[in-house]
């Protein structure tokens, strides 16, 4: 069963914010935003630019009801990144 999440992320980027898809245990997708940089990561292409894929599972990740998001809502932010992802 695949769900979407949003969190607060801090990295050596700044303060950001995290999207993830997973299927059952595993992410499968991920956008990250850092201000005006965004980075893209899914299970078949990683960029080597930026963050990579979330490598630990949902039931590890302090992730709560709160930070589910819906489909649709992961769908408009994977869209909006492929066009400002970092090249």
């Amino acid at each position: 069963m695949k769900r979407f999440f949003k969190r607060q992320a801090e990295s050596d980027l700044g303060l950001g914010v995290v999207y993830l898809e997973f299927d059952g245990e595993w992410a499968i997708r991920q956008v990250e935003n850092y201000g005006e940089r965004w980075f893209r990561s899914d299970r078949e292409f990683h960029s080597g630019l930026g963050p990579a894929l979330c490598d630990q599972p949902l039931s590890s990740l302090e992730l709560s009801p709160s930070n589910e998001i819906s489909q649709i809502e992961f769908e408009q932010i994977w869209v909006h990144a492929a066009s400002k992802v970092c090249q």
